[in-house]
């Protein structure tokens, strides 16, 4: 199994965002860019191409949907924001944001990774709206049914929090894009088997890990049918049959 990462670079050059204290003294687009680039390259070494695609998107005269429609048509299994937090010299520590249930297990990884490379305080995997009432709320809906989440490692408004940043910066790029690719490697190792079978007459395949998500046209299945799993989401599984991708419920694969 292979898996492709997104790195999407937050902001733009003409819109950089919140500009950090020394020792960073940068906005978030130029150091974030940097970041991007160290996680490739960390990619690379550590996993090789052959298991692991990472590619860097930026937003810069495309806008929020322009990059992330080129993530798809890339074809990321996840995607991953950069950004760094910004409020009062005392506001401090690590956070990263989600919007789907889909993508709260690659937060939970990332932000782990995150708070265990530079130390900072721990402020949780929240939403937008618990975060700050709603702020990237737009980039974290663009994936649909696949994970994305947002990264905020630090405050750069906070000296102590900048100053460790750009001392652990190599080392939070290794981090943050390694937990990222391993939850994404890590479907079989519980020993899951790649194949199974469908028992039910007929399988709806879904848009996303449940009911509510839209009946795909290239359903359903039939009874027999052989499918690939991709990777689980709970009770429900990510497959493949014959050149198409969804969601079915585990209850009716044996």
């Amino acid at each position: 199994m292979t898996a492709k990462l997104a790195i999407v670079v937050g902001h733009t050059k003409n819109s950089p965002g919140a500009e950090a204290v020394a020792p960073i003294s940068q906005h978030e687009y130029e150091w974030n860019k940097d970041l991007a680039l160290m996680m490739t390259q960390t990619a690379l070494q550590d996993f090789g191409p052959g298991k692991v695609g990472v590619e860097v998107f930026y937003r810069d005269g495309i806008g929020i949907t322009g990059a992330y429609n080129q993530v798809k048509e890339w074809g990321a299994d996840a995607a991953m924001e950069l950004h760094f937090n910004a409020f009062t010299p005392t506001a401090n520590g690590s956070e990263t944001l989600y919007v789907t249930d889909i993508s709260k297990g690659l937060a939970q990884a990332v932000q782990a990774a995150t708070v265990a490379t530079l130390g900072l305080k721990d402020r949780g995997v929240k939403t937008p709206q618990a975060a700050s009432g709603g702020r990237g709320q737009r980039s974290l809906s663009q994936m649909g049914p696949r994970p994305s989440i947002l990264t905020e490692p630090f405050f750069g408004s906070n000296e102590g929090d900048a100053a460790q940043a750009q001392e652990c910066k190599r080392e939070l790029a290794a981090a943050q894009v390694s937990a990222a690719i391993n939850y994404l490697l890590t479907p079989f190792d519980n020993d899951d088997e790649r194949e199974w079978v469908v028992t039910a007459s007929s399988l709806n395949i879904r848009g996303g890990p449940g009911v509510e998500f839209e009946k795909l046209g290239w359903g359903p299945l039939n009874k027999g049918a052989k499918v690939a799993l991709i990777k689980r989401y709970g009770d429900w599984f990510f497959v493949a049959h014959n050149g198409g991708e969804g969601f079915v419920h585990s209850a009716y694969l044996a």
